[in-house]
């Protein structure tokens, strides 16, 4: 469901668009407001997708309401509402800030089609995530997964809007999706009795991507495991060792397989090395503890088994095309946003 803000000093304009707009079925009509500075406080408090706004309001105009809940959330729609004259001289003002400056009065043939568009939009973008996602297991290709993760987490959350509970149903989709494609299993698998997810988990892009990374790993495991019975104690062993200072041959030593039938099978299966697997698997726990924590990369790195610091930092811009600085400071840049739309807010 699509949650739409509508902010006119007209209220029998409120009252009509509200109208049109709740004859659509995935569109939520959540705030009516009188002002600019109404439609500000309300995208700032609860989670707006699209705004429709008149432009000439009592005290804050429409372009300036957008420049501030742009501040807050750029991800919002917003639909500035003037008159032909005015409209024509916005077009260049509200560049980058709107979606679009639409002529009043608005027929309800033309705010259906605004918001039939939308809504492709944004289901097309969730079926191109999936299909993604989908490829990546298709192709065996680990890595290839694991580059694009972040980025299609990134875009989720900007179909979105933020709104939990849209994002716990495209995640439940997505990975229920990929559960039902693959066809592994002879019983039918439930993505959220495996990975239960909730509005806490998703409060965080970065726990929302480790819970897709776990979601992932699974199925290129299991995948592997329904060719290669043998990998399912491999995988396990991987799993409780993780965050030791495991290796190839700790993997042979305790698993009773040959290094050269292990190294073809797991290349087969992820186009990866194990080696390199293992590698993955830690970088996207580091980039968790890096988020999360003030950890340095000494203690990082012993947390998860590398004996040198600099021999994980070494890997670390291998994998991630970044140094552990440059990360820290792109996590510190998308913190200080989230603070500067807390102040505006408060």
């Amino acid at each position: 469901m699509y949650r739409v803000l509508i902010a006119d000093d007209d209220i029998l304009m409120r009252e009509a668009l509200k109208v049109m707009i709740s004859r659509e079925e995935a569109f939520q009509v959540i705030h009516l407001v009188g002002s600019g500075e109404g439609a500000v406080q309300a995208c700032g408090q609860d989670t707006v997708d699209l705004v429709f706004m008149d432009m000439q309001m009592p005290g804050m105009t429409g372009l300036e309401a957008s420049r501030m809940i742009h501040r807050i959330n750029p991800e919002i729609s917003i639909y500035i509402l003037s008159t032909y004259t005015a409209s024509a001289l916005l077009r260049s003002a509200g560049q980058n800030l709107v979606k679009e400056i639409l002529e009043k009065p608005i027929t309800n043939a033309c705010l259906k089609k605004i918001l039939e568009n939308y809504k492709t939009e944004h289901e097309t973008s969730v079926q191109r995530q999936l299909e993604a996602l989908a490829e990546a297991v298709r192709q065996k290709n680990f890595r290839k997964f694991y580059g694009i993760l972040p980025e299609i987490i990134d875009e989720i959350y900007e179909i979105s809007g933020m709104d939990s509970p849209g994002l716990i149903k495209i995640f439940t989709y997505l990975g229920q999706s990929l559960l039902d494609t693959r066809c592994v299993y002879d019983d039918k698998k439930v993505i959220t009795d495996l990975f239960p997810i909730n509005e806490g988990l998703i409060a965080e892009r970065k726990i929302s991507e480790l819970w897709l990374f776990r979601v992932m790993d699974y199925l290129f495991c299991q995948n592997s495991i329904s060719r290669y019975p043998l990998l399912e104690n491999i995988f396990l062993y991987i799993e409780n060792h993780i965050k030791e200072d495991i290796t190839l041959n700790s993997i042979i030593e305790n698993c009773a397989i040959s290094q050269g039938y292990l190294s073809r099978i797991f290349r087969e299966q992820f186009h990866v090395s194990v080696t390199e697997y293992l590698h993955l698997k830690k970088m996207h726990l580091a980039k968790g503890y890096f988020y999360f924590t003030e950890d340095s990369i000494a203690e990082v790195a012993f947390r998860l088994g590398y004996n040198e610091s600099s021999y994980f930092s070494k890997v670390f811009k291998k994998y991630e095309k970044m140094t552990v600085k440059e990360y820290k400071k792109e996590v510190r840049s998308r913190n200080d946003r989230k603070a500067v739309k807390n102040q505006i807010i408060s």
